[in-house]
């Protein structure tokens, strides 16, 4: 890779301190008695693989020198710039990164929806795994733990690379409140959510792979306790092409020591064919219950009824319903011509309907029947 072909603008921005903690956090040496301008560091088990970091970020030829100790990294780490750079410029951030592989991905796009829906699976996936960490159950109602949603407040969107589709989620590490008086020894709380979403996706792989899927029901010391609401968010995630898959990895901070625990991979990988499985056993782990009839309020989003044989306008009706746990949801519903025609008039004035109806949940939109009471909310 030449020198044009690299951002000097945010290599300029990597400071001397974050790629030293870096090196360090990478098992690299630092050789002492040099020429105090730099720092040099070499990697055991090689003879020539060393870094050559600069002292001050204000010498001449910075961006360069650090261009190098970058191509050194991507070389030594077969990992891609944009990774190598991530990792530099937020040393005190996990950062988890979900990829898409298919033939769409390789030219770095996605569907739009299908963008949409990996944005949302990652959300829920690490606020899923927060949750877990405070509570080790098979699933939350609601994932508004205070810990779990600071820590998801502070996680920052990164850049999507070629070659594959994915989105990079910095986690920073003092993320939560208490955790700005942590004790030596302990592990921040971020730590400790992407430490358990790495195990609970290799748990959930590793079973399928070896045709042992009721293992992930058992309660296991050490093991992690999957939850309905991470299943739930890998299949938002599903990819949708043949011969695509799903990698999850992880980068760990280098201002903190990289777990030591061999049960956490730094990669998982989700092969198209294992969503069917991932959907049954999230079916099995969620609580059953007897769907009941409730209020919803919201706006109609899409109309796509057609005539009936009288003439009337009936049919398949989408909604953005509010107020269901904390988010807003997409749900379908089939209305009769007079609902139909009250549904046309709110989308044409912008406004409210409410409703009573049963809600059956699906992984990427929501089905509501038994429709009573249907009428606009006036303003």
């Amino acid at each position: 890779m030449s020198y044009e072909n690299l951002p000097m603008g945010l290599l300029r921005l990597v400071t001397p301190q974050q790629v030293r903690s870096y090196a360090l956090a990478k098992g690299w040496e630092r050789i002492h008695k040099v020429n105090g301008q730099v720092a040099l560091f070499h990697r055991p088990g090689s003879e020539f693989d060393q870094l050559i970091v600069p002292m001050e970020a204000s010498a001449p030829d910075y961006a360069r020198r650090i261009a190098d100790v970058v191509m050194i990294l991507m070389e030594v780490e077969h990992r891609a710039l944009t990774e190598i750079l991530g990792d530099l410029l937020l040393p005190d951030a996990d950062i988890v990164r979900y990829r898409i592989m298919s033939p769409d991905a390789e030219k770095g796009t996605l569907p739009l929806q299908e963008g949409l829906r990996l944005l949302e699976g990652a959300k829920r996936s690490i606020l899923a795994a927060a949750c877990s960490v405070l509570a080790p159950v098979n699933y939350h109602p609601r994932m508004t733990r205070t810990e779990a949603v600071q820590l998801l407040d502070a996680c920052e969107l990164g850049q999507t690379e070629r070659g594959s589709f994915t989105v990079a989620i910095a986690c920073p590490l003092r993320a939560v409140e208490q955790d700005q008086l942590l004790v030596k020894g302990t592990s921040p709380f971020t730590r400790r959510t992407t430490t358990l979403l790495m195990r609970s996706a290799r748990k959930l792989v590793s079973a399928i792979e070896a045709d042992l899927v009721p293992t992930v029901y058992q309660s296991e010391l050490g093991e992690p306790v999957l939850s309905a609401n991470l299943l739930d968010a890998l299949l938002r995630m599903q990819p949708q092409q043949d011969r695509s898959s799903l990698a999850l990895s992880a980068s760990w901070a280098s201002v903190l020591p990289e777990p030591e625990d061999p049960a956490v991979p730094t990669t998982v990988n989700f092969r198209r064919e294992y969503f069917p499985i991932i959907e049954d056993v999230c079916r099995k782990l969620r609580p059953s219950q007897e769907p009941t009839s409730s209020l919803f309020v919201g706006f109609v989003d899409a109309l796509n009824g057609a005539p009936a044989e009288d003439g009337r306008m009936q049919g398949e009706t989408t909604f953005l319903l509010m107020q269901h746990e904390e988010e807003t949801i997409r749900a379908r519903a089939d209305l009769g011509p007079e609902d139909y025609q009250t549904a046309i008039d709110a989308h044409r004035h912008a406004g409210f309907v409410k409703f009573r109806g049963v809600l059956h949940l699906g992984h990427r939109i929501h089905r509501i029947t038994d429709i009573g009471a249907f009428q606009r909310v006036e303003k």
